[in-house]
């Protein structure tokens, strides 16, 4: 059996096709559904920053175990094998980043004790924050969202920097070089051989280390990468259909149609409709003739 692949634990596939800027729960939330314990997993497409307020546990990276405990910060990149038992009662969070996001993150794992008076305040402001924002549906929520894990992201890199970096397996190398050049490439047609062409191995070879990492075949990281892109087109610009699917490298727009719903469950019109509904800002309840403070005479 290989080595789980996820999104969030525990969900094979996004609860909500809809694109977020970020997702942020707290450490509790998830933990007690596993009795605070999470077997070994990855996530291709996604980096995990934690930062632990109270308690602590032990940490599996890559197959070695080690502990943590109060104030420690920990940063999981992508196609990271890890996994947690943490200690009943363990307070903090987590919050879950798309690595397309463009954030300054160390290449490699890091678990960082957080010294100091202060600085532990500062991280708890900003994780709070983030949950605090997460949870509503507030004008320039993005925004805020970015700009807060971007000052999560720079303090984990200045963190890491004097710290020794691990060298990185064969595998996990050429995975990141792969989904790199998804990135530069998914707009074109490029199939499983011509990506294997670019990165000097076969066609065998990739998918097999796809495989191994990810839990996913090279063909599927590729369609999934593009069918990503489809659906921020689709929630996020005017572009007409037609012209997403041509952006996309697909001639045809109903053959689009045809693979967009196989993967989201609804066609491209009908998504967009959904992304539009639930993007509506939740109106503010009716103000009451009196007010926290105010004075009746």
């Amino acid at each position: 059996m290989g080595i789980p692949s996820f999104e969030l634990y525990g969900d094979l596939a996004p609860a909500d096709l809809r694109p977020d800027v970020l997702h942020c729960e707290s450490i509790a939330v998830r933990s007690r559904l596993h009795d605070w314990s999470f077997v070994a997993h990855s996530h291709p497409a996604l980096h995990q920053f934690f930062w632990i307020t109270k308690g602590g546990g032990r940490l599996t990276l890559d197959g070695v175990p080690q502990g943590f405990g109060q104030h420690t910060l920990m940063f999981m990149p992508r196609l990271c094998v890890h996994g947690f038992a943490f200690t009943p009662g363990t307070s903090g969070w987590v919050v879950t980043v798309p690595a397309t996001l463009p954030l300054p993150v160390p290449e490699t794992p890091q678990v960082l004790k957080v010294p100091g008076p202060s600085e532990p305040g500062v991280l708890t402001a900003l994780f709070s924050t983030i949950a605090e924002e997460h949870r509503q549906s507030r004008p320039a929520r993005a925004t805020v969202l970015t700009a807060q894990v971007m000052m999560i992201a720079v303090w984990t890199t200045r963190a890491a920097e004097a710290r020794e970096i691990p060298k990185e397996s064969a595998r996990r190398r050429l995975m990141r070089r792969f989904t790199g050049l998804v990135e530069a490439q998914f707009r074109t047609t490029w199939g499983v051989e011509r990506y294997a062409d670019a990165l000097a191995v076969t066609p065998t070879h990739l998918t097999r280390v796809c495989r191994a990492v990810t839990g996913k075949p090279a063909s599927t990281v590729i369609h999934e990468r593009v069918m990503l892109e489809a659906r921020r087109q689709l929630a996020y610009t005017t572009l007409r259909i037609g012209e997403v699917a041509a952006e996309l490298g697909f001639s045809d727009p109903a053959y689009f149609t045809r693979v967009f719903t196989a993967h989201a469950g609804l066609s491209p019109r009908a998504f967009r409709a959904a992304a539009e509904d639930r993007s509506r800002p939740v109106p503010a309840p009716p103000r009451s003739r009196q007010t926290a403070g105010s004075v009746q005479t």
